[in-house]
């Protein structure tokens, strides 16, 4: 008599939902006027390098409550700047302010919509 073969199990890990991501969020902030020169226009969610301490992990982008929006000419020239604050500072933008106003008014189109505006409206005071 052969004996019952028992079914080996493989170990799956379960991807729990970091906090503060959001595909809708990002979704809108695509859809937001570049926070740098205000094109409509291949506008891409970048995710802020060094937002939160610890936030993030081997190959993680930090979490979607830190992405503003910036065009593709924009986000290109941030990348190839080499330092991602000192890009936004000498164009007028406090990234990290932008996203945690973006990230509290989540949701609402038309909210987020002002923040970039007053972020444009401070850049060009500045």
């Amino acid at each position: 008599m052969v004996a019952p073969r028992i079914a080996r199990s493989v170990p799956t890990s379960i991807r729990q939902p970091r906090e503060g991501m959001s595909p809708s969020h990002l979704a809108m902030v695509r859809d937001l006027p570049c926070c740098i020169c205000g094109s409509t226009e291949s506008v891409q969610a970048h995710h802020l390098l060094r937002a939160e301490p610890g936030s993030r992990g081997m190959a993680l982008k930090n979490a979607d409550k830190w992405a503003i929006p910036l065009c593709l000419r924009e986000h290109d020239a941030l990348h190839g700047h080499g330092g991602e604050e000192e890009f936004l500072t000498e164009h007028g933008i406090d990234g990290r302010a932008v996203a945690s106003a973006l990230w509290a008014e989540r949701g609402d189109a038309e909210g987020m919509r002002r923040v970039i505006f007053r972020a444009g409206q401070s850049r060009r005071t500045a």
